[in-house]
């Protein structure tokens, strides 16, 4: 059996933006990271609101705003509701650097 995979780059290519790849395995799309500048530009997040409903899971590759920054206001704000995963490093020291950015 074949699969299809597409890959589409969201932001983090050409330039200095937080990379965000949505890869499509068949009709399985996982969001590869969901990084926000230090700006927080919502320009990126309009990108990003389009294709939420559509994600099936969510991939963090490290614990920093420019990998998981827009996480927290895509799934508060947004409705993304899917699974998340990454390593325990990745979580627990991404929790403490979106913490110790929110104080």
């Amino acid at each position: 059996m074949t699969s299809i995979i597409k890959m589409t780059s969201l932001s983090g290519t050409m330039d200095e933006s937080p990379p965000c790849y949505l890869l499509q395995v068949d009709e399985f799309k996982i969001l590869l990271d969901c990084g926000w500048d230090e700006m927080f530009s919502m320009d990126f997040v309009k990108e990003l609101k389009r294709h939420v409903h559509h994600i099936d899971a969510v991939l963090l590759s490290y614990p920093d705003v420019a990998h998981l920054g827009a996480l927290p206001y895509m799934v508060g704000k947004c409705g993304l509701s899917c699974p998340i995963f990454a390593t325990i490093p990745v979580y627990k020291m991404g929790q403490m650097f979106m913490y110790d950015l929110f104080q």
